[in-house]
This record gives structure tokens, C-alpha cells and sequence, in this order.
């Protein structure tokens, strides 16, 4: 019993582990094209790596979809790199930023279906958590591309659009995904529906059926123990953050107060030299 523990565990903490690299690897393909398509910001921002803590909304980019997935959802990133459309060099490029994503996390789909494949020297379980998660990505590559407000299938063609129509779906971008994934969880139908369309894919490129069940078992089972330390270590990795920021703004105010009492000092020494000289 102790042991299956053990094993389920593991599986759900390297679906989940691999789940958010994936999303640090998606993100960088839109950071990557902003940078390439003239928004400079993007570097500077420290997009263009894969570390999670970088980006706008930890909660919303890295935890919440992890969560997510960890009790069985669809997890989709929430935007997590802020992009200037102002410095990107046309609506050509606006279209290959929202393409990035998904491209990006076609090609680790790609690699760690090339990876299960290969048939690795790994322990099974760890096999089995591989492959449920190739089906994870299989899952949202599908639903992101669906042309809906908020995702990136629809970001592929918005700049094209004509403006009334842009700004009308953009007021809608909070409220599609957000819709789209209540149907998910309230039709059975349409959650059956994707998850088909997931599974098919996935086994016609090749993945093992009784591997990929078997990971799916293994990771429900062993993820709420596992979803509440990913709860508990964002709430401490929001806290360390939020100290962190505090104590780097009261430096810096710090510094800027002892940069104007020298100016200030400097100032007051001209003014007693002059009229000293005079």
C-alpha cells in the first residue's frame, strides 16, 4: 500500500513537473517571437528564459493551471507574457507571437512522444507518467487553437480582424475562457468530446493505451496530496516574493533619500562658498 503510495505520488509530481515546463517552454516561444518581431521589452522583462517566477501572474501562469490539471482540468496559462503590440513590427507579427505558443508546445509534444517511443531504460511508472502527460498536451494543443477570445487560436487571426470587431472580442477575452471551460466542466459531452480527440491522436501517433491509463490512474491517484503541496508552496513562494519586493523597494528608497541629502549637502556647500566669497 505504502509503496503504491509511493508510486503514485511520483507519477503526479512528474506529470506536474513536466506540465510546468512545458508552459515555461510555450511562453518562451511568444516571448521569443515578440523579441524577434521588434519588442525589445521582452528581454528585459526576463522572458526569454524558463524560469516560472518571471512571468506577469505566477498564480495565474504556473499554479492555477497546474492545479488544474491535478484535479483532472484543462490547464491553459494565463497570460503570462505581457507583449507590446505597439513595437512588434506589423499585424504579421502580432499573428506569429499567438502562433508561437502552440508551436513551441507542439515540438515538446513532439520530443516526448520521440522520447516514450524510443522505449527509455526508465522505471514504468515513470514511462506511464510520460505518456499521460503527452495526452495532457495533445489535450490543450487542441483546445487553445479553438478560435475563441483569450486563446491563441484566436489570437492567430485577431489582428486581422477589423477594429470594431478586435476591440468587441478583446472585452470578451476574460469571459471566453472562462465560459469555454465551464462547458467543459458542466456538458459532459463536450469534456468527453476533447478528451476523445486527445486520446485518438495520441494513440495513432503511437502511444501504448494500458501505459497511458495507467499513468492516468496512478496520477488522479496520488494528486491530492500532491496538489496540496503545490498550494502550499505558492503561497510560500508568493510570500518570500512579496518580502522580497518589499525589502528591494525600501533599498531603493533608501538609496534615493541618501541621494538627495548629498545633493542636498552639495548644494548648501556652494551656496556657504559663494557667499563666503563674496
Amino acid at each position: 500500500m505504502q509503496i503504491q503510495f509511493e508510486q503514485n505520488t511520483i507519477v503526479s509530481a512528474i506529470v506536474v513537473i513536466g506540465w510546468i515546463f512545458s508552459l515555461c517552454f510555450h511562453e518562451y516561444g511568444h516571448g521569443l517571437a515578440a523579441y524577434i518581431g521588434g519588442d525589445s521589452s521582452i528581454k528585459d522583462k526576463g522572458y526569454l528564459s524558463f524560469n516560472p517566477f518571471v512571468y506577469t501572474n505566477v498564480g495565474l501562469s504556473i499554479v492555477l493551471p497546474a492545479v488544474m490539471v491535478l484535479f483532472g482540468g484543462v490547464g491553459l496559462p494565463g497570460a503570462a507574457v505581457t507583449v507590446n503590440n505597439a513595437r512588434l513590427r506589423g499585424k504579421h507579427w502580432e499573428s506569429i507571437v499567438s502562433l508561437a505558443g502552440p508551436l513551441f508546445s507542439l515540438l515538446f509534444t513532439a520530443a516526448l512522444i520521440a522520447f516514450i517511443l524510443s522505449n527509455p531504460p526508465i522505471p514504468i511508472e515513470w514511462l506511464a507518467a510520460c505518456s499521460y502527460l503527452a495526452v495532457l498536451e495533445i489535450l490543450v494543443l487542441i483546445f487553445n487553437l479553438l478560435p475563441v477570445p483569450g486563446l491563441d487560436g484566436f489570437g492567430i487571426f485577431e489582428p486581422f480582424l477589423p477594429r470594431s470587431i478586435r476591440e468587441k472580442c478583446r472585452n470578451m477575452q476574460q469571459y471566453g475562457i472562462l465560459i469555454l471551460i465551464a462547458i467543459l466542466w458542466t456538458v459532459p459531452v463536450a469534456n468527453e468530446m476533447l478528451w476523445t480527440s486527445a486520446y485518438a491522436l495520441a494513440f495513432t501517433l503511437g502511444l501504448d493505451p494500458h501505459t497511458v491509463f495507467s499513468g492516468q490512474s496512478s496520477f488522479r491517484s496520488g494528486a491530492t496530496p500532491l496538489s496540496i503541496g503545490v498550494i502550499v508552496l505558492a503561497i510560500v513562494v508568493h510570500l518570500i516574493r512579496n518580502k522580497t519586493k518589499r525589502q528591494r523597494e525600501a533599498s531603493a528608497a533608501d538609496a534615493c533619500a541618501a541621494e538627495i541629502a548629498e545633493d542636498s549637502l552639495e548644494t548648501k556647500s556652494e551656496l556657504k562658498t559663494k557667499s563666503e566669497q563674496k
